[in-house]
């Protein structure tokens, strides 16, 4: 049965979902390399799902901030450029979790699918 939710409250939902697998051992967590910097660091996919799910937190933080200051109960109440590019940060994480029966197609965002790539550019 569906549950009706904000993207924000499916969010969170899933957030702690994840983490609650994580401490339980419901995921594999294992130890990896880190990509190559040709440092020694190493640490366990459990360490880094567990900083994946704070960083999601902190972009739900950010919105939530800017929401509260702008009066923005509901994020399909956004107006204006910077509101509108928070609440794609929103949709984008809830794309991850299509699948789960609580999401709502509504958040889809809708990214172009006629980009092309283009030269990397220097730093």
């Amino acid at each position: 049965m569906m549950v009706a939710m904000n993207i924000v409250e499916f969010l969170e939902a899933r957030i702690a979902e994840e983490e609650a697998g994580i401490l339980d051992g419901s995921f594999v967590v294992g130890t990896s390399e880190l990509p190559g910097d040709g440092g020694e660091a190493k640490g366990s996919l459990g360490e880094r799902m567990q900083e994946e799910c704070a960083q999601k937190r902190a972009i739900i933080a950010s919105w939530q901030e800017a929401a509260d200051e702008e009066g923005i109960e509901d994020p399909g109440e956004a107006q204006g450029t910077v509101a509108i590019a928070r609440r794609a940060m929103l949709t984008i994480l809830a794309g991850s979790y299509r699948d789960h029966p609580d999401y709502d197609p509504g958040w889809s965002p809708e990214l172009p699918t006629d980009v092309t790539a283009g030269e990397p550019t220097e730093r």
